[in-house]
């Protein structure tokens, strides 16, 4: 089978906010017995927006355009919280179980996905492309058994980057092809020094 590469812009959960999820991953398994493949901690993450599956890798075309979309962001950090664990989807078999989150903790996301679409418009992205729906989440396990909506802990964290990933279809592994730093537009218009051009950093 030819490998598979889908290309994603998302946000990674920091290494601090994931060891508590797989914290959590592990008292919802405690004493359950159904199918379980939870997402490694190190790939736990947030779908902005999907930019589709290639065979072999990513065309270089695909890649410059998402290059150049990334380049043109210009969203200020925020701080972003998950407090409901969940299932979605049909009830009478395993599917996934996610993190959501409701009202202001999500809020800034809405506003970033639409700044990444809008910036993939004006890249050259075709607009037939882009799925149109969104919903904020972060899967934890991808073949469990539904789970009633529950409150958690909230979790929290300031978005300062945005990644454009390559995740190797059944590999388990994100390639991060290029973070985009979120700076603050106003803040820096007091800030000598400052080089808001400089704030790309692609990925060796």
């Amino acid at each position: 089978m030819d490998p598979r590469h889908d290309l994603y812009v998302m946000l990674h959960v920091p290494p601090a906010v994931a060891s508590v999820i797989v914290r959590a991953q592990c008292v919802l398994n405690h004493g359950y017995h159904g199918p379980s493949r939870p997402m490694a901690p190190e790939r736990l993450h947030a779908t902005l927006v999907p930019l589709g599956s290639y065979a072999h890798r990513i065309p270089p075309h695909i890649l410059r355009v998402a290059l150049h979309a990334g380049a043109l962001l210009e969203e200020a950090p925020f701080r972003v919280c998950f407090d409901t664990l969940q299932s979605r989807g049909p009830r009478q078999s395993p599917g996934t179980v996610e993190l959501a989150g409701h009202g202001a903790g999500v809020q800034p996301l809405y506003r970033l996905r639409r700044q990444v679409v809008h910036a993939l418009l004006k890249a050259g992205w075709p607009e037939e492309w882009i799925r149109p729906g969104f919903y904020p989440h972060i899967t934890v396990d991808y073949e469990h058994d539904p789970v009633c909506a529950r409150a958690v802990e909230p979790l929290s964290w300031d978005v300062n980057e945005v990644l454009l990933v390559d995740s190797h279809y059944g590999k388990g592994h994100h390639e991060v092809l290029a973070r985009w730093s979120l700076w603050d537009r106003q803040a820096s218009l007091f800030d000598d020094g400052i080089d808001p051009n400089g704030c790309v950093t692609i990925a060796s």
